[in-house]
């Protein structure tokens, strides 16, 4: 068995990495970097080369695990596509998004030709599903054992359907996390492992260089985000909530609605539009086919106007009330980078963010700008005073490092390879390994560099 990572090695974007078992190939994810374009975005598809591609398994419907995948179908037409209900239904949805916007971004640039929706819908009905736990068997064309690779996916509880991969074929084993989040959300309840011991375990590390007193838990910042609500509505203010359409915005809908139901907020009209909406009915559909926190949560069922609907921007500040609006890292062209243009200059109103915000995002600017300052979202655009509050929360889907560890723990792998991370959440979590598990490889891995799995 062999590990060959094509990307999210070093870095967090366009995952996918390549397992070889016996003359079967099989990829695991398949993202586009959110941060880079043309054919830098995507992963290193030239690696498999003279190599069998029999089937992907993608892990969960991100962009940064997913988007991708219609470019390597373009290559390998043949190739089998695996994951769980929930993820197929959810990819149908954001791949068509995706479609959209790249044919738009990439329609002068030689490097890449955008798929279309017609490609997308061929892909979709050609994709298999598998739930969790079950074991399916996945043998390619050339495969040169009378055992086949036997595969399963595992609750990740990072958003609806996300999956952990297990492999197992001759005696050696493989268990891929993906994005993983052993704590509790709003509505996922976390992470299930395999029984253990694994050969080797590919880890994920987004928190491995994050000090976890900076990461409450999701019940202690949901007190936080309640107190601060208060203040704003108290001095008839709005809230701006910046989300991710898949998995944030459901996780912060249900979370905004336990608090009015509780009593713990003022009953305020909540405003959500997009994608979002459409993903809502998915979690609503599955909410008795996967581990959920409260399966009598349905999130349509919940009062929501449409933001498109309100005619002019005065309208959010008439009243006290909340706005859900993609995107959670308020890119330029999106509705939340609109929305924040507006709240800016609200001296009642406050902007809380919920989550991770890459540098090179306006979302990133936004997070280190305060009450009176100027902030300049973008280069295009004048500078502008900060009018309303910037308030910053973690509400977050990954382990904390303390809890990669105990994946580590549990399934006591011979040796851990280190993805999806920052060079100092990398460092950290091998350093930390090596420590508690002394007798454990440690690889850190490197896009093109294959490890040996014995």
């Amino acid at each position: 068995m062999k590990f060959l990572p094509l990307g999210g090695a070093g870095d967090i974007g366009a995952s996918c990495y390549y397992v070889e078992a016996a003359h079967t190939g099989i990829v695991l994810d398949c993202g586009m970097h959110p941060r880079k374009t043309g054919a830098e975005a995507l992963p290193r598809f030239d690696l498999l080369t003279g190599r069998p591609v029999d089937a992907v398994l993608i892990t969960h419907a991100h962009q940064d695990h997913l988007d991708a995948l219609p470019f390597l179908v373009q290559t390998a037409p043949h190739v089998r596509i695996v994951t769980t209900p929930q993820t197929r239904a959810l990819a149908e949805l954001t791949l068509h998004n995706a479609a959209g916007i790249l044919q738009e971004q990439y329609a002068d640039d030689p490097t890449i030709t955008p798929y279309t929706h017609q490609e997308i819908d061929l892909l979709v009905q050609s994709m298999e599903w598998r739930s969790y736990n079950d074991t399916f068997d996945i043998a390619g064309y050339r495969h040169q054992s009378p055992e086949p690779v036997r595969a399963s996916f595992h609750d990740a509880g990072h958003i609806l359907g996300s999956a952990s991969v297990l492999l197992r074929h001759e005696g050696r084993s493989l268990f891929f996390t993906g994005d993983i989040s052993v704590g509790k959300q709003r509505l996922l309840i976390g992470a299930s492992l395999p029984p253990g011991p694994v050969d080797a375990l590919v880890l994920e590390c987004t928190h491995g260089a994050t000090d976890s007193q900076t990461l409450p838990s999701w019940s202690q910042e949901t007190k936080r985000l309640a107190k601060e609500a208060n203040a704003v509505f108290g001095r008839g203010g709005s809230v701006l909530i910046p989300v991710f359409a898949l998995g944030k915005m459901q996780e912060m809908l249900a979370t905004v609605f336990g608090l009015i139901n509780k009593g713990a907020i003022p009953d305020v009209p909540v405003f959500t539009a997009g994608l979002g909406k459409k993903i809502c009915m998915v979690y609503d559909k599955n909410r008795y086919a996967v581990p959920v926190a409260d399966s009598e949560v349905e999130l349509l069922q919940l009062p929501q106007q449409n933001i498109f609907d309100v005619q002019r921007s005065g309208d959010f500040f008439q009243a006290p009330c909340i706005v859900l609006a993609a995107s959670g890292m308020v890119v330029e062209g999106t509705t939340s980078f609109g929305l924040t243009k507006r709240w800016l200059s609200q001296k009642g109103s406050a902007i809380f963010t919920v989550g991770y915000m890459d540098p090179s995002t306006p979302g990133y600017t936004l997070i280190a700008a305060r009450r009176g300052g100027t902030i300049q979202l973008t280069q295009t655009l004048a500078p502008q005073t900060v009018e309303c509050d910037i308030i910053p929360f973690r509400f977050s889907a990954h382990s904390r490092r303390e809890e990669l560890l105990s994946i580590v723990d549990a399934l006591r792998p011979n040796r851990v390879i280190l993805v999806h991370g920052d060079e100092a959440a990398i460092n950290w979590m091998g350093s930390a390994v090596l420590d508690a598990f002394p007798a454990t490889k440690v690889h850190i891995a490197e896009i093109g560099k294959e490890i040996e799995i014995s």
